[in-house]
């Protein structure tokens, strides 16, 4: 394995490092060294290799994750608090970026390997782990059932497995409330056997039973031990959590103001459409949408021949921007489409899921011919339709005709059977009977997608 990446700069070098990646694949070396390779790549775009000095988190993760470090477990590990209850994660969803969340993770993990190797050299043997400590007090489904933190926990939990494998001793869980089986049926499929295996569930002793594993003079008073440096929290090693105040919150999330973007309103049980002419291949087309209070499902289409045909069925146009429901009333959405060919482009909101609420849509479009200068990290294809977060620019009409497509009998997509006369008021958390994909509040991706914000 070693020689085989002769060619690329490791931040270790040692037999411990390959062996950890080793493990992690069942000492299979090719899907090592595939693995090591993509690592070594996100490693530059995250800028893993000087992020403990290089980068500070926004101040309102610095004040209000819940996590951090103290002490050390009876084998040397250092331990790592992660106080997931008190972790506001539609807080955090609306006061910062995916990025920022995901760099403060990837902080967490290098700093983790920063703390193995300093105990490695005190305690003069080598330490590979860290034990972590999850306290879920406070955890319910009212706080914490929020699709949006959902899925970003599990994306960068798939990202700590793999891009950081091996790295968990022990996962002790505390405090687990009533809710915890079925949360943890919500994100056990994010997690690999490997890492389950590493998870311990103290019970209603925990301050005894946590004790085998952490010795009082290494543990903060509020979790059975002696230390209070300078509260019972440690607080000046941890980070207590807690909601984070809405002056925190993203205002100005966009260049372009609700007043300079055109607005349509979805009613209930139907969509909206505008087409737009591409006359020169590589034209990219620039978007940007807020809804006022719901999610609305987005994409786009292209039409076969350049002629304009009113009411074109959807099957015979192209979809080349999946339809995906946006939580768009929350965090504005953006994209782009590079669009290969010239034709007609038709944008499509689809509201034909929701039977009970209609949705306002405030959004601007942008046409670029294939000599603008472009600024993004990086746009979406018809090929694969993704595209990242990126600025917006002023609206452009490139020949619009738009319409909107009532369901007479308003009835729903397939799974989302929320009748017209339901009973439950808009705020309440529960999803649907039959319905995981609740009408607001919900990125999770369709079938085979992978959700964007």
């Amino acid at each position: 394995l070693k020689a085989s990446l002769s060619d690329v700069t490791l931040p270790e070098n040692d037999d411990y490092y390959f062996l950890r990646w080793l493990r992690a694949v069942k000492f299979d070396s090719c899907k090592a060294e595939q693995r090591l390779r993509k690592h070594v790549e996100a490693r530059k775009e995250l800028g893993a290799d000087t992020i403990l000095t290089d980068w500070k988190p926004p101040e309102v993760l610095v004040k209000y994750f819940p996590t951090g470090f103290f002490g050390e477990d009876r084998d040397g590990h250092p331990v790592y608090y992660d106080n997931l209850g008190n972790l506001d994660f539609k807080g955090v969803h609306r006061s910062c970026t995916r990025h920022d969340v995901t760099k403060l993770k990837v902080m967490h993990a290098e700093l983790s390997l920063a703390k193995a190797r300093e105990f490695s050299e005190k305690k003069g043997r080598k330490i590979e782990t860290i034990t972590s400590v999850l306290d879920l007090e406070n955890l319910s489904f009212q706080r914490h059932y929020y699709w949006p933190g959902i899925n970003l926990f599990n994306e960068l939990a798939d990202m700590f497995q793999y891009h950081y494998p091996e790295l968990i001793n022990h996962v002790l869980i505390i405090k687990a409330p009533r809710i915890f089986p079925a949360a943890f049926n919500i994100v056990k499929r994010f997690i690999d056997e490997n890492t389950k295996s590493k998870l311990v569930v103290l019970g209603a002793n925990w301050k005894e039973e946590i004790l085998q594993y952490i010795s009082p003079d290494q543990l903060p008073q509020a979790y059975g031990g002696t230390r209070c440096e300078p509260d019972p929290m440690c607080t000046n090693f941890i980070t207590v959590g807690g909601d984070i105040p809405p002056e925190y919150y993203m205002t100005n999330l966009t260049e372009t103001s609700k007043e300079d973007m055109e607005s349509v309103v979805v009613s209930r049980g139907s969509s909206y459409e505008r087409e737009f002419t591409v006359e020169l291949p590589e034209t990219v087309i620039r978007w940007e949408f807020i809804t006022s209070d719901h999610d609305i499902s987005f994409g786009w289409y292209q039409k076969s021949g350049t002629k304009r045909r009113r009411f074109l069925p959807m099957t015979e146009m192209s979809e080349v921007v999946p339809m995906k429901r946006k939580n768009s009333h929350i965090i504005p959405e953006s994209g782009s489409l590079l669009c290969s060919t010239a034709g007609i482009y038709v944008m499509k909101f689809d509201n034909s899921y929701s039977w009970t609420r209609s949705k306002e849509v405030f959004y601007s479009v942008k046409l670029l011919p294939p000599d603008t200068e472009l600024s993004m990290p990086q746009m979406a294809t018809e090929e694969d339709g993704t595209g990242e977060e990126e600025e917006f620019y002023e609206c452009g009409d490139g020949g619009p005709e738009d319409r909107t497509v009532h369901n007479g009998d308003l009835r729903p997509h397939e799974g989302d059977p929320r009748p017209d006369d339901d009973p439950r008021p808009d705020d309440d958390p529960r999803p649907d009977e039959g319905d995981p994909r609740p009408d607001e509040g919900d990125l999770r991706p369709d079938e085979g997608g992978q959700s964007t914000t």
